[in-house]
């Protein structure tokens, strides 16, 4: 399997961990797309993921699954003991629920902030950007992280 990433992107980063965590790390080979350089726009990237976002993987048949939670899902499946995305029906749906929460309230919040109040990957690369909505985003990011530190504060993990 390769995945295809940017180290230090955070939901690269994601991936990363799942793997980990999966202990599937000697098999996975790890692809860096030169994203300030714009290789996640290139003709042959977009063929893997049309939306030209990483982290992608690709399996060894040539099937590619693009997004975090699509590939978590996949790697915590392969041995049959799924630990990260839950066993029964209602583990699953909370798993699902905070990862959407995650996502949309601090990861999405914070992503918009950089790409859109800071440099972000370059001029080249951010061809648009509106300050006031990332410095928006960025106060909804710090809400949903007093958010979430509220939740895991009360977790034995």
């Amino acid at each position: 399997m390769k995945v295809y990433d940017f180290k230090g992107f955070p939901n690269p980063a994601r991936v990363r961990i799942a793997i980990a965590e999966k202990g599937l790390t000697n098999r996975v080979e790890f692809v860096q797309v030169d994203l300030p350089g714009g290789a996640h726009r290139t003709p042959e990237f977009l063929a893997k993921n049309p939306s030209g976002a990483v982290p992608v993987l690709e399996l060894d048949d040539g099937t590619t699954i693009s997004e975090c939670t699509a590939i978590t899902e996949y790697l915590d499946h392969l041995d049959g003991e799924p630990t990260l995305t839950g066993r029964t029906g209602k583990e699953r749906a909370i798993i699902h629920m905070m990862q959407r929460r995650a996502e949309v309230e601090l990861m999405d919040a914070l992503g918009t902030y950089f790409h859109h109040a800071t440099p972000g990957l370059g001029e080249k690369i951010e061809l648009y950007q509106n300050r006031e909505w990332g410095e928006r985003s960025l106060k909804r990011g710090i809400a949903g992280l007093h958010y979430l530190n509220h939740v895991l504060s009360g977790q034995p993990y």
